[in-house]
């Protein structure tokens, strides 16, 4: 008493008893586990908040078995304080070593290597699950996004393009190591606006972030960054004040999309990011024998009594029965070392082919080489798979959404089995909106390629194969099929959507099979 919300300063609190409830204790912000009974079953101290005298009362519940899953819960904020103890840094819900962090400075970029860990029970006896994980940070802040996207004359940054960058993004701060998602960008305030603190004095962000991390911020024109927090369920009516981010200190996450078409980025961070088995069993041992020799964290364990087994469990694991392939008469093998089968599939008629009559592509005119080079492709490969192909109404476009959905407004009717776009760039907006018309205004099986990957010969024909597969399929066509062994069975997927960015409804996408050889699979959004 007073009732304290913030649970760090709470454990301050309880800490100045430290001589009193004893080394030995596990404190969440609520609950006190200690190894025996304190003299009284309820017991009140008094402590001392900014000379503010503030009254706790520890008061008995209950005496806990080994195993109990309150427990467990214990012995896990126990572990998250032995890696704390190993220097590792809490950043979201999982811990990561700094100090063997991977720099790429051709991509900027910095992974931090780390943990995923839970201890639980299994079987018959606690154990530790542990993973390898990786915390992909930018050398690049938000201040230089915005920077990057301002006017050279004006100086003024293209606020809705920033919008869109940043809004739905993850920023990670180096001085506390936090991440906060930006739900906002705020103009109208800067470095130099006040705010109040917790203690009811106003302070600028400029002194605010001076005094308590000893960190300096340059531009004091730049506009501030809003995140809304991470609200409990239960507090989702209470009012909260958005937490106001300084872009110069705040490092952006993940990849963008340009890093993600870069293969040179891509294949660089698998080799640090992608694991085989034994390399992550390699690093996991790693993680036990720093457990095992450091001092400070064998002493914590000792306190408890608890200590942790040199090797992993070891169980036998279930190898699946091999399945073959089934293509029109042929069947060949699925050569699970590598899952691709793709090169046995071009030499066949398909399991179940579906005719080319009515069809339409659409291109831009400095397009039209590309196209053209499409249906050449496609003549040569679907006499192989059985397909027969008429000839395709050739239709020009300029590079906009509302050119593309005019021409499909005039030409797609009922018997239009297949549109076949070729964009002249990756342009997410011209996808969306040529998919969203026809998905919702006018449903219409379609087929999106960008022109740049029908610019090299000696793939046009890989690629050709691979287009005709995927129309054939969108058309109610089949590939192959695979013997299961399982009768009347009907095998589900579904996946969700969250909008992170606008925080609406999610949406739920449902796919089924509905024949016997589990080819035929329509989908559902709800």
């Amino acid at each position: 008493m007073p009732d304290i919300e913030d649970g760090k300063v709470r454990s301050e609190l309880l800490l100045q008893h430290k001589a009193f409830i004893g080394e030995c204790h596990i404190f969440d912000g609520s609950s006190l586990l200690l190894p025996h009974k304190l003299l009284l079953p309820k017991t009140e101290l008094v402590s001392l908040l900014k000379n503010q005298v503030v009254k706790l009362t520890i008061e008995f519940i209950s005496e806990l078995s080994p195993n109990s899953p309150d427990c467990l819960r214990y012995y896990n904020i126990l572990f998250r304080r032995i890696l704390k103890q190993m220097n590792l840094k809490q950043v979201g819900r999982n811990y990561y070593n700094k100090q063997e962090a991977t720099e790429f400075f051709d991509h900027k970029l910095v992974i931090w290597p780390g943990y995923v860990t839970s201890i639980f029970e299994y079987e018959t006896s606690i154990t530790l699950c542990a993973d390898v994980n990786h915390k992909l940070l930018r050398m690049q802040t938000a201040y230089d996004l915005i920077t990057g996207l301002r006017d050279p004359q004006t100086r003024k940054e293209d606020v809705e393009q920033v919008s869109k960058e940043l809004i739905g993004s993850i920023v990670f701060t180096l001085y506390n190591n936090k991440t906060y998602r930006v739900d906002a960008i705020n103009g109208e305030d800067n470095p130099r606006t006040k705010f109040k603190k917790s203690g009811g004095a106003e302070i600028t962000f400029v002194d605010y972030y001076r005094e308590q991390y000893n960190t300096e911020v340059t531009d004091l024109t730049q506009p501030l960054l809003i995140s809304k927090g991470k609200w409990k369920k239960s507090q989702q009516d209470t009012p909260h004040k958005p937490i106001m981010l300084v872009p110069e200190l705040c490092y952006l996450t993940g990849l963008s999309d340009k890093m993600r078409k870069d293969y040179r980025v891509m294949r660089d961070l698998a080799l640090h990011m992608r694991l085989d088995p034994e390399r992550r069993q390699h690093e996991l041992r790693k993680l036990m024998n720093t457990i095992q020799t450091n001092r400070e964290v064998q002493r914590e364990l000792q306190l408890w009594d608890l200590k942790f087994d040199t090797n992993f469990v070891s169980f036998s694991g279930r190898i699946l029965k091999e399945v073959r392939i089934f293509q029109g008469r042929r069947a060949f093998d699925s050569h699970p070392q590598f899952a691709d089968w793709s090169r046995e599939t071009r030499s066949g008629p398909l399991l179940n082919v579906k005719s080319l009559d009515h069809w339409l592509i659409l291109y831009p005119t400095r397009n039209y080489g590309a196209a053209s080079s499409l249906v050449q492709s496609l003549r040569k490969v679907t006499p192989t798979m059985g397909i027969a192909m008429r000839e395709a109404k050739m239709l020009e476009v300029s590079d906009t959404v509302q050119s593309y959905t005019t021409v499909l407004e005039n030409h797609v009717s009922s018997k239009t089995q297949m549109v076949l776009c070729v964009l002249s760039s990756e342009k997410k907006d011209l996808y969306d909106g040529i998919k969203q018309y026809l998905c919702v205004k006018c449903p219409t099986p379609s087929q999106c390629v960008v022109a740049r990957t029908l610019d090299k010969p000696q793939t046009l024909m890989t690629i050709a194969t691979k287009i005709a597969q995927q129309m054939n399929c969108k058309m109610g066509g089949a590939l192959w099929k695979v013997e299961t062994g399982l009768q009347n069975a009907m095998f589900i997927g579904i996946d969700c959507f969250h909008d992170i960015v606008n925080r609406r409804k999610s949406i739920a996408g449902f796919v089924s099979s509905i024949n016997q050889e589990l080819t035929h699979c329509p989908e559902a959004l709800v």
